[in-house]
């Protein structure tokens, strides 16, 4: 493993079956430089703890918006270059399964038809049961990324000791509810008393501005905190439909 500097440009194209030999691994710990290595030697590695390789920049005409996320769980930042992306990392932060991520972390280069490929895959994260997964959005409107690039990913994954998954970007309704649940994620000082009083409230199921009421917080309070205890999972609603003042929610 050796420490880098990295410059130039993405390079266009698609590589060719087989390309996925001789992948170099590119890392940058925080505050650090960036790290060269085989895919191998990313075996251990805590990718999801770190930041990208290097910080999308903005310019006139980018396709894509950078979006900072403050995770909800850890002291960690989050930088998405892609609002496809921002999505994904709310999606990451609110499901239990996982329990860190980082976007970008990595950049994989390897040569294929005279030339220089280079990628990185969207997300590296934790699971919950210790698992290392690579996470990567499948493009719109196809149902894998091209097989060069799955092939390549798949070769570094096998040394690295991770697992691929494909996903698709979190459909327009969910990101809307998750993403005004988002907005509540972070604690506001000594609620367990009320949060008690709402989870007995809830034990059958009930309108939100309904059930506030009838735990006797009053209405913005109540409401804040039943946004809060949604996005802990403490209270359970049903996200096939819109979030709304008065959509039915239930304890867990």
């Amino acid at each position: 493993m050796s420490a880098v500097e990295v410059s130039g440009e993405l390079l266009e194209g698609e590589a060719v079956p087989g390309a996925g030999q001789g992948v170099v691994a590119l890392y940058r710990k925080p505050y650090g430089p960036v790290y060269s290595c085989s895919a191998a030697e990313l075996r251990g590695v805590a990718l999801e703890e770190f930041g990208p390789v290097s910080e999308p920049v903005p310019y006139q005409g980018r396709r894509g918006i950078i979006t900072y996320w403050p995770v909800a769980t850890r002291e960690q930042t989050v930088v998405c270059g892609s609002l496809r992306q921002w999505r994904l990392a709310v999606e990451l932060d609110f499901e239990p399964a996982w329990v860190a991520f980082s976007a970008d972390p990595v950049e994989l280069r390897w040569r294929a038809g005279g030339r220089e490929r280079r990628w990185r895959p969207d997300f590296v994260a934790r699971t919950a049961d210790g698992v290392r997964e690579v996470l990567v959005l499948k493009p719109p409107g196809q149902e894998s990324l091209p097989a060069s690039r799955l092939l390549v990913l798949e070769e570094v994954a096998r040394a690295a000791g991770w697992r691929v998954r494909q996903v698709r970007e979190p459909s327009r309704l969910r990101s809307r509810n998750l993403g005004w649940l988002a907005g509540y994620r972070f604690p506001m000082g000594e609620e367990e008393g009320q949060g008690r009083a709402l989870l007995e409230v809830f034990r059958e199921p009930a309108g939100l501005r309904a059930g506030v009421a009838a735990s006797g917080l009053d209405e913005l309070t109540g409401l804040d905190l039943a946004y809060r205890m949604l996005w802990q999972r403490r209270l359970l609603f049903d996200a096939g439909q819109p979030l709304l003042p008065d959509s039915v929610a239930w304890t867990a």
